[in-house]
C-alpha cells in the first residue's frame, strides 16, 4: 500500500524539516547519508543526534523521496546510522553515476581490514599502521591471496619499489574508506605514513561481500586473469 511505513505518529511527517536544528544541519546530513557515509556519535556528533532524534521521521522520508532504506545498525555497543537499498531496488542511486561498489583491490583491502578488526575485538581502539598492513599481506591467514593480488607473485620479499605502488593504492583505498565512515585517518598530511583507526561500520562490509570473502581464491585468481588479457 501507498505510503505504508509512514509512521502512525506522524500526522504531518515532512514537517519536521521547518524545525530550527533540522535546518541547520539536515543539508551536511543528507549530503553524508546519500554518500554512503555511515555516521556515528564519536565522528559526526550532531549529525548522529539528529538522527537519533528524528529516525523515524528521517525513514519514511528517504524512503518516500528516494526509495532508500535509513538503517540504524549496532556493533560493539555503538551505534550507527546508513542508507541501504531495498531487497530489489537500488531507488534513486540506480544510476550508476550515483553508485559504486568497490574495486577489486578496494575489496580485497577491505578483507584485509577486516580481518585485522577482528584480531583486535578487544582493543577499545583499532589502530592501523603500515607495518600492520605488511604482516598481514606477508604473514596473514590469507597472505598467498594478498601477495598474488597485491604483487602477482608469491614470494617471501618485495623490493621497495614494488612495496611504494601498494603503499599509493593502499592510501586511496583509505580515504575512499574514510569517506564511508569505515575508517578514521591519524595523519594529518597528506605525505605521511598510514596510520588510521578501524571503525564499527566496517563490519557491514562482510554482508556486502560475504560472497568475495568465502570465495576469495576464485575471486582474486578472476580478477588477475582480467588485468592479464
Amino acid at each position: 500500500m501507498e505510503h505504508e511505513n509512514k509512521p502512525n505518529s506522524l500526522e504531518h511527517p515532512f514537517k519536521f524539516l521547518e524545525n530550527n536544528d533540522v535546518k541547520e544541519k539536515f543539508a551536511n546530513l543528507n549530503i553524508e547519508l546519500l554518500s554512503g557515509r555511515h555516521i556515528q556519535k564519536d565522528s559526526n556528533y550532531y549529525l548522529y543526534q539528529l538522527l537519533k532524534k528524528y529516525f523515524e521521521e528521517l525513514k519514511y522520508y528517504y524512503a518516500n523521496f528516494y526509495g532508500l532504506e535509513l538503517e540504524r545498525d549496532y556493533k560493539d555497543d555503538i551505534t550507527f546510522y546508513f542508507l541501504d537499498f531495498t531487497e530489489d531496488s537500488k531507488g534513486a542511486l540506480s544510476s550508476t553515476r550515483r553508485h559504486k561498489e568497490l574495486s577489486s583491490l578496494q575489496t580485497v583491502m577491505g578483507i584485509m581490514l577486516l580481518n585485522m578488526y577482528y584480531d583486535r575485538y578487544f582493543e577499545n581502539i583499532k589502530e592501523i599502521t603500515f607495518p600492520d598492513i605488511k604482516k598481514e599481506i606477508l604473514s596473514g591467514e590469507n597472505n598467498k591471496h594478498f601477495k598474488k593480488l597485491w604483487f602477482k607473485e608469491i614470494r617471501d620479499e618485495y623490493s621497495p619499489n614494488e612495496w611504494k605502488r601498494v603503499i599509493t593504492n593502499i592510501k586511496n583505498t583509505i580515504r575512499d574508506f574514510e569517506k564511508l565512515g569505515w575508517v578514521e585517518s591519524m595523519t594529518k598530511d597528506e605525505g605521511e605514513d598510514i596510520h588510521f583507526k578501524l571503525k564499527e561500520p566496517i563490519y557491514r562490509f562482510q554482508k556486502l561481500y560475504e560472497k568475495e570473502i568465502t570465495h576469495i581464491d576464485e575471486f582474486i585468481e578472476n580478477y588477475l586473469l582480467q588485468t592479464n588479457d
